[in-house]
């Protein structure tokens, strides 16, 4: 079985929608593109026999790569190393920030850099979080909180990465913010990222006035797998059970307790991009809501900080930030058709049902999302698009809609704006991992715009 990075492309929109619906393709843009090149088209990772089941139904397969071999290039590249070990002695062989790293974080640094940040010296802002649960395959994860200051009510910002394993510059992209808004405070001066500058006193302001969660790696089992043997690996590493022998790992971002078992609450021809078949490859959604440890930590994290008001889940590809929701396109007129009304069971993705959104937080959210996307293209002129996360295809049990649904759920939990950002173009090689030196830039970027994103917290 071979497997390919393709685009899928059609002068026909319908055909598009058709991919999902009908033809049950995996696809990894959250909306359809197009061009005056290629019509409309999305990317999508198929295997020999795919290619030519589509091109038989009319749609036009341009090949990127064979997946699994660009991604043995991409897994030499791997620092073999923990770069923040204490073996690493000298200044200039300590790993002090994204510019020396030169390659991306193996599963064992990413701790490493957590357990650094909070025990450098005269760091009376940040702490290491234990998280409750281990990992199937027994390791144990950690949490940062960034923030000085003891006063009530303070306003919680959480961000978490590395939920998806193919996906290893999210986890970097989080360390980086931990090590450079750090330094920056410990130094009192500003950050300057290329075309996107912020003060000191800015930099001061978000950690005394904000407390930042950070969860830079939340699959680390996922990671190393990726990272040493399957470079396409998404899911967990949960075991197989003896009805599947071969089938191994459950995707976290189906797993939350949102529509959690969507066949139950979408309509039959949704074409919900989830799976209940342990064995798919890609999107299964586990056994039970919350059943897996890596989606237990991240809801713990917010049972036990009940004053996290913002959430960003950092993803890749896409060059989006998502905004609620995602299992249908928004609605601000009726509240009666919303995710708990059982009279919609069967009819959510299809038809004429939307999900209600009140009006101030579908503005709230919008305004956070476009300053995000303005930090973005300050760096190196990238434009990325603000869009809700239901486009192309409904999604269930996400980590972005179960945070914000939990207020609607019980309304004496605090409400949690949330986000996705899909950082990196599909023009990269290996998009979701492009070459280290593109990382960079992308690091750079995403590491602005959630600055950015802190600094507007504080003004609203």
């Amino acid at each position: 079985m071979t497997r390919y990075h393709v685009t899928i492309s059609s002068s026909n929109r319908d055909m598009m929608l058709d991919l999902v619906r009908k033809l049950k393709i995996q696809v990894f843009d959250h909306g359809v593109k197009k061009t005056a090149e290629e019509g409309y088209n999305v990317d999508a990772l198929v295997e020999d026999q795919d290619i030519k089941t589509l091109e038989t139904k009319g749609y036009r397969v341009r090949i990127n790569h064979d997946a699994d071999e660009a991604g043995k290039t991409r897994q030499q590249e791997v620092n073999k190393q923990n770069r923040y070990s204490k073996t690493f002695e000298s200044e200039t062989n300590r790993l002090a920030s994204e510019t020396a790293r030169g390659s991306y974080l193996n599963t064992e640094e990413v701790e490493s850099a957590l357990e650094q940040a909070a025990s450098s010296p005269n760091n009376d802002f940040t702490q290491l979080i234990t998280l409750p649960n281990s990992t199937w395959e027994g390791r144990q994860s950690h949490a940062i909180k960034l923030g000085k200051g003891s006063e009530p009510n303070r306003t919680g910002v959480y961000f978490i990465g590395g939920v998806h394993a193919r996906e290893w510059g999210s986890s970097d992209i989080l360390v980086n913010f931990i090590e450079k808004v750090s330094q920056a405070y410990q130094t009192n001066t500003g950050l300057d990222f290329s075309g996107k500058s912020f003060t000191s006193t800015q930099i001061q302001s978000i950690i005394n006035k904000l407390d930042i969660f950070i969860f830079p790696q939340v699959n680390p089992d996922g990671r190393y797998q990726s990272m040493t043997a399957d470079a396409m690996w998404r899911k967990n590493r949960r075991p197989a059970s003896l009805d599947h022998p071969d089938c191994i790992g459950v995707d976290i971002n189906r797993n939350y307790n949102f529509l959690w078992n969507y066949p139950a609450y979408f309509s039959p021809d949704a074409g919900v991009q989830s799976s209940t078949d342990p064995c798919d490859y890609q999107i299964y959604i586990g056994p039970a809501a919350a059943s897996e440890p890596e989606t237990k930590n991240v809801i713990w994290m917010q049972d036990n900080n009940p004053g996290i008001r913002f959430f960003i889940d950092i993803h890749s590809y896409g060059e989006d930030i998502l905004c609620n929701w995602g299992d249908a396109e928004d609605q601000t007129t009726d509240p009666n058709m919303n995710f708990q009304n059982p009279e919609y069971n069967g009819m959510r993705g299809s038809g004429s049902y939307k999900e209600y959104i009140p009006t101030i937080d579908k503005s709230k959210g919008l305004s956070l999302a476009q300053s995000m996307t303005s930090a973005i293209q300050a760096v190196r002129g990238r434009e990325y698009t603000v869009e809700q996360e239901y486009s192309l295809y409904p999604t269930s049990g996400t980590s972005e809609d179960y945070s914000f649904s939990r207020y609607f759920v019980d309304n004496n939990t605090k409400k949690i704006i949330s986000y996705t950002i899909e950082w990196g173009s599909p023009n990269n090689p290996t998009p979701f991992h492009p070459p280290y030196p593109e990382m960079q830039n992308i690091i750079q970027e995403i590491t602005a715009s959630l600055i950015q994103f802190c600094i507007d917290i504080l003004q609203m």
